[in-house]
Parts: C-alpha cells; sequence; structure tokens
C-alpha cells in the first residue's frame, strides 16, 4: 500500500466528507473535528508514525471547512421563504 496517495489524496478527501455526513447526522460542528483527530490519532499509532501527526491537524480543519460549509448551506435552506 502506498502511503503518500493515501495521505495527500484519499485522507483528505475522507475527512472532508466525514465532517459533512458528522454534521448532518449530529448537527454539532465539534463531533466531527473530534471524530477525524480520533481517527488520524489512532491511525499513527496503528499503521503510521509520530510525523502524520502534522497531518492529523490538517484533515481536523478540512473536517470543520466540510462541516462548516454544510452549516451555512443548511442554514440559508431552512431561511429561504417557499414560493407560493
Amino acid at each position: 500500500m502506498l502511503t503518500v496517495p493515501l495521505i495527500i489524496f484519499i485522507f483528505p478527501i475522507i475527512s472532508i466528507i466525514l465532517g459533512v455526513v458528522g454534521y448532518l447526522i449530529l448537527k454539532n460542528l465539534t463531533a466531527p473535528i473530534i471524530l477525524v483527530i480520533l481517527l488520524g490519532i489512532i491511525a499513527a499509532l496503528l499503521w503510521f508514525n509520530r510525523s502524520f501527526g502534522f497531518w492529523i491537524f490538517i484533515y481536523g480543519f478540512l473536517a470543520f471547512a466540510g462541516a462548516f460549509l454544510t452549516k451555512m448551506v443548511t442554514t440559508k435552506m431552512k431561511r429561504r421563504k417557499p414560493l407560493s
């Protein structure tokens, strides 16, 4: 298994998806971020080395960005009045 494509392409996509889905399910900004950081720490302990810790914070930020954008879109959709 190649580590570099996982770290640069796959894990960022997964963290954004977890941020979006986590916000939609839990309606909370902090829960998806904590989930991504905990999963990153577990992955660093089991499969990767200590240098993976830098990437964990980047993935946490990407999860926050996904959750925050989802929150902004859902609140704008709720505020929009239906045409009738």
